[in-house]
Parts: C-alpha cells; structure tokens; sequence
C-alpha cells in the first residue's frame, strides 16, 4: 500500500536527473466536507376535482344565507380569494355557524400552507363535535401533511370505521404511508468504474529543487485502474411526538480496482441524531463517525457533528445549509503528525424549479481544514451550479464546481512557496426512466477534476472516467 512518509532530501553532488518518489496525496480528504445536497426534481401529486353543482342564491335568502353558500362554494371549488373575502363578513353575522368558520378558515389556511392555525381549528372542531368523521379525517391528512405522524394515525384510525367505504380505501392508503415512511429504508448502488489517475498524481515527470534537475518514478506519475463501486446504506427516520424525530443514516461504501489494488477504498459510515420535520422546513443535529480503510488496512477515522436546514420558500424555490464539525484521526504514525486535526465546513444551496421538468441549483461553500503541519492546513472557498431536466423519461444531471484552497504555511519542498490550489470538476448522468429491472436503474456518469496548483510538479493533476452505475432505492 502506499502511504505518506516523511523523508529529508539529499541534494546528490554529481547528476541532474535523479529518481525521486513524489508523495501521494492523502485519501478522503472530500468525506470529510459538508456533503452537498442532491436536488431532484419534484413530483406533485394530481388532487382529484370533487363533483360540485352550480352555486343558486336567491333575493329570498338571507344575508347569512347567502354568505354561508359562497362559503360551501369557495371550500369546494378552492376558491381560497372568495373565502378571504367572505370569511370577515360571516364571522360578524349573528348566530354564525362557528363549526363552519372554523372549517373553511382551516381549509384555506391549509392551502397557504399554514398548518400550524389550520391543525389548531380542525381541533376545535372535533373537541365541540367529536362525532365528526370527515373533519377528524381531513385533520388526519392534514397531520401527515406537516408530518406528524403518530397524531396523524390516531386521528385516521379514530375516523375510518365511520366513513364510507372508498373513504376508508383512502383512509388505509395514509395509514400505510405512514409506517412506510417511518420505516426502514435501505439503497443499493453498484457501478463499474474506470480511470487514469487513480493515484491523484501529477503528470509532470520533472522536478527543479534548489536548481538541480530530478525525474519523477514510475510510482509517482498518473496510473490507470478499473474496478467498481459499490455501496448499501439503511436509514430510518421514526416520528417520537409532534414534528420532532429520531434518526439513524448508515452506509457501507467503496471502490475495488482489480487491476490496481492498492487504491482500493472502503469506508463505514453511521449517524444517530435528532431531527425536526413539518410540511415546509426541516433541520436536524447528526453526531456521526465514520472509519475508512485504503488498500487493506485501516486508514483513518473521522467523527464529528453535522447541522442542516431545509426550507421551501415557495413552490418553485428552496433553500438548504450545512454546517459541519470533523474530528480527523490517521492510524500510520507519520501521517498522523503531520496531518491530524479537523475541519469546520459550511455549505449554503439554493434550488428554482423553472417548469415541472426542469431544475436549476446552486451554491456557495467553504471549509478550514486545520491539521498539526500548518503547511497542511487550508482554507476553502467554492461555487457549485447544476441542472436536472427531465424529457419524455429521459433525465440528465449536469453539475459544475469550482473551489480555491490556501494553505497557511510555506510548503516543505519549497519554503519560498505557500500552496495555492484551484480545483476545478465537471459531473454528468444521464438515465431513462422507463429502462429498468425491478426498480434497479442503470445510469451512465461522468467524472472530471483538474486541479492547479502553484506548485504543480507535486500538486496539479487531473482525472476523468467514465462509469455505469445502478441505483435503487427501496
């Protein structure tokens, strides 16, 4: 296996081409950052119209009449600028139908997405009138909605035996989706893989120090590998009380290269923390450790804190944040002087659904890595902006990012330089929905990195590969 070692230069007498041995770069060095979100898409669901007749208001009927009939028509019809209206002028008739009020303000507070008052009405429904089933049941659905889903059972169960027989249908359809989604919900991911520059090396075969010339080994320039990657994660978010819960994210993941093994990766990664869930937002705290191997023995541990927030702003956008604090930790003696420590990242991204099948995101990022060798340590700053646009089931994923890293001291071999680096990638998918086996969808990738850096005969490099993944998730 390769590792990083620390040795001292002795400048030959005689000779301008020496073999040198380049160190190599150190490995999961990204696993340690906030990890971006993955922005998708969003499906929304088809609501079924409900059979309504024409509204009929007569010169005999009175005014609480008549206001209490554009209220049936606004509930039905969704006409949430009617009911704004007419809501006002039947709360100061006298002898109003409170229950009424109560449900049709629920019912446009709910299409505002302002579940919080319109849970709270429904309730004050059903502590006067607990016989109510239909209101119990839209309370149901209205609790699932924001995501509760210990009250959202109760409420539904409580309902079922009193509605009519396709309500119950319904009814049952919640209740499922409810223990589903507080289930267990494990992915599968496995994807050939081939690159040329597994080692993350330089492709400059020489080296000026102290103006002597020296040439790179065999070891030490860009080599090739093929091999797959594969991964199998398990996570579970379980509803405790309220919008609050509990959650558990695991996932055993890799690459194998059979023709190159010493690069081989693994890594187990696990988190149990707490999280807060409603209908338009949710933030979490995650401890997490996570142990990685390279090649065969264990490489290094890493173990931490991460903090997120999730909030639709409106139907179209999205806004999201991370932020991260890692404990680093590497097992060989020599690297752990020089390399041991942590990183606090942050990471800020903001998605606009343009059209039902288009998505744009992006975002801003930036991290300090802080390690014993100060020459080793960095500041980070980055931008991100992507795409995912869906046409007739054929969907691609176009990502671009860019990221500026400083290191604070000078750098070992040479002391007149502090590394700058400039790292440029480029991430591509392409899939087609309806090409698939038992929900394994096969999706084509590729990856390509280029990093500049000031000190380029041991720090520029670049990387591309193509890959064909299969993906499910249950």
């Amino acid at each position: 296996m390769k590792k990083i070692i620390n040795f001292l230069i002795f400048l030959p007498l005689v000779g301008q081409a020496e073999i040198f041995h380049v160190p190599q770069s150190i490995f999961f060095e990204n696993n340690t950052l906030p990890k971006q979100p993955e922005p998708q898409i969003k499906t929304h669901l088809k609501t079924e119209n409900l059979p309504v007749s024409s509204i009929t208001v007569s010169e005999q009927d009175s005014s609480k009449n008549k206001i209490e009939k554009l209220i049936n028509y606004g509930v039905v019809k969704q006409q949430w600028a009617l009911l704004k209206q007419v809501l006002p002028l039947y709360q100061q008739q006298a002898n109003y139908d409170v229950t009424l009020y109560r449900y049709a303000k629920g019912a446009m507070l709910r299409a505002e997405q302002e579940y919080a008052e319109a849970i709270a009405l429904y309730q004050q429904i059903l502590v006067d009138k607990p016989e109510l089933s239909y209101p119990r049941f839209d309370l149901g659905v209205m609790l699932f909605e924001n995501k509760q889903y210990r009250q959202a059972e109760i409420e539904l169960k409580q309902a079922k035996p009193m509605l009519s027989p396709q309500m119950q249908q319904l009814a049952d359809r919640y209740l499922q989706a409810i223990t589903e989604r507080q289930s267990w919900q494990p992915d599968v991911e496995l994807q050939y893989t081939q690159t040329d520059n597994v080692n993350n090396a330089s492709s400059q075969q020489d080296i000026i120090l102290g103006g002597l010339r020296f040439k790179k080994d065999e070891e030490s320039l860009p080599q090739k590998a093929h091999g797959f990657r594969y991964g199998l994660g398990l996570n579970r978010e379980l509803n405790l009380d309220g919008n609050h819960f509990i959650a558990f994210n695991s996932r055993f993941s890799g690459v194998h290269y059979w023709d190159n093994q010493d690069y081989s990766e693994k890594s187990l990664y696990a988190s149990l923390g707490y999280r807060h869930r409603s209908a338009l937002q949710a933030f979490g705290f995650m401890p997490f450790f996570e142990q990685n191997w390279l090649g065969s023995p264990r490489y290094s541990k890493n173990y931490g804190m991460v903090a997120d927030f999730r909030r639709e702003l409106s139907t179209y956008w999205v806004i999201s944040t991370s932020i991260s604090h890692t404990q680093k930790r590497y097992v060989e003696p020599s690297v752990a002087r020089r390399h041991n420590g942590y990183i606090n990242g942050v990471t800020l991204s903001l998605s606009y659904q343009v059209k039902p099948n288009w998505l744009l995101f992006g975002g801003v990022e930036g991290s300090i890595d802080r390690s014993k060798d100060k020459a080793e340590s960095s500041l980070r700053r980055g931008v991100n902006i992507g795409t995912v646009w869906e046409i007739r089931d054929l969907v691609s994923r176009v990502s671009l990012r860019y990221v500026k890293r400083d290191f604070r001291a000078e750098n070992f071999y040479f002391p007149e330089k502090k590394r700058q680096d400039k790292e440029y990638s480029l991430n591509t998918t392409l899939w087609y929905n309806k090409l698939q086996w038992k929900g394994f969808v096969p999706k084509l990738n590729y990856r390509y990195r280029k990093i500049d850096s000031n000190i380029p005969a041991f720090y520029s490099r670049k990387s591309s590969e193509w890959f064909v993944s299969v993906e499910k998730q249950f």
